[in-house]
């Protein structure tokens, strides 16, 4: 079980704009022989179980991965992350079509 103490340092880390590393072999987290799910494919090596994962069909299995495609794969979340928030900061553009009613087309539904 996962303490409040153990996560809000984390937490205020991410806020702070600094991001948690990705999980290395040897960093105290359960890892165990395997097979990588990701994007290597390798076999026999250390993985450690990142969540579960559902197929077609609801076949449900863990997804276990090396760490070195964990760390490819935190790089695509942080990457997609900075992309989905400059998005939000940057300012929205009125598409050309969409024009503000006038006051005259009010008018005339009244």
């Amino acid at each position: 079980m996962t303490l409040a103490a153990e996560v809000l340092p984390a937490l205020a880390a991410i806020g702070a704009g600094r991001l948690p590393e990705p999980p290395e072999a040897d960093d105290g987290n359960p890892w165990a022989a395997g097979d990588c799910w990701l994007y290597c494919g390798r076999t026999s090596v250390r993985v450690l179980w990142l969540g579960p994962v559902t197929a077609a069909g609801g076949v449900t299995a863990g997804l276990l991965a090396c760490a070195d495609c964990i760390s490819t794969l935190h790089g695509k979340a942080v990457a997609a992350m900075a992309k989905r928030d400059s998005q939000r900061t940057e300012p929205a553009h009125r598409a050309r079509h969409a024009r503000p009613r006038s006051t005259w087309t009010t008018r005339l539904r009244s």
